[in-house]
């Protein structure tokens, strides 16, 4: 038998673990999760009405860590939010919101203003993983004399691996009026209208349940991924479905839906985020 002395074993040994450590972890990076044995990663995506990050049941608190704990408990990769505050009297005139929960989730992110709210302003906002190459905020309109608040619409674009645009969206539209709902959904198209060459996932709050009418306006460019949605408000007892992320066709084709779940939080705001998992 041929014998080694540890000199010629270092020059061996050494490399090898090197080598398996370097192949081992080619595969992982913070843009998203290779599944075992396959070569498709997935993408993890979040939508979350966060009710200002005021827990229902503490009236006169902001509790933002509460926020960020759950989104740091998903870890996704995009997080749309809806009902954001950003410097007012009722959250805090020194608290931007998204910013803060930026900062406490280590993720990029963007704030769209809907109104002014409490001396400051309220709207929706994005958190990423990913660089954002563009972003872009829209107003959504409401019909006059109906007593709604305007709305927001908010979007980014980023690179996936591969150099794959995509574009992520949030919106919070109206609770009060279907005819308000009716032109929010067309202004929803009509702003993302020049970027359906792209795959888009929208997410937001929709104030409606999917017997909904108005549903067939956003269809004719987004696919609702379930039939039975889960239940998102309240979150102590959940009862439906008015929260949701959507897909464009071409987010349809080139994705393929691997989970699509509620998140099970009942203390820090009034909806429970919905989660999707896509893989690419």
């Amino acid at each position: 038998m041929k014998k080694y002395n540890r000199s010629s074993l270092k020059h061996w040994v050494v490399p090898a673990i090197l080598s398996f450590f370097f192949l081992t972890s080619w595969g992982c990076n913070r843009t998203g999760t290779e599944l075992p044995g396959d070569s498709s990663k997935v993408l993890k995506l979040m939508t979350y009405n966060i009710h200002i990050a005021n827990p229902p049941s503490r009236p006169s608190v902001v509790d933002v860590e509460a926020i960020a704990n759950v989104i740091n408990t998903v870890k996704p990769d995009f997080v749309a939010l809806q009902e954001v505050d950003r410097f007012t009297d009722r959250s805090g005139k020194d608290l931007d919101q998204a910013k803060k929960l930026a900062e406490l989730t280590k993720m990029n992110y963007r704030f769209f203003k809907a109104l002014d709210r409490s001396n400051g302003e309220y709207g929706v906002a994005i958190l990423t993983k990913f660089e954002i190459e563009e972003s872009k905020g829209f107003v959504l309109p409401v019909v006059q004399n109906t007593g709604a608040e305007l709305r927001a619409l908010g979007l980014i674009r980023v690179k996936l691996p591969g150099d794959q645009d995509f574009v992520f969206a949030s919106t919070h539209i109206d609770h009060i009026a279907d005819q308000n709902r009716e032109l929010q959904s067309r202004e929803i198209l009509k702003s993302l209208k020049s970027y359906q060459k792209y795959p888009i996932v929208l997410g937001g709050d929709f104030n409606m349940n999917q017997s909904n009418e108005v549903w067939n306006t956003l269809k004719l460019i987004f696919n609702v991924p379930c039939t039975m949605c889960p239940a998102t408000h309240s979150a102590t007892n959940p009862k439906t479905s008015i929260d949701y992320l959507l897909l464009n066709t071409v987010s349809k084709t080139a994705f393929t839906i691997k989970s699509y779940n509620t998140h099970l939080e009942t203390y820090a705001s009034d909806h429970l985020p919905v989660v999707m998992e896509l893989k690419y």
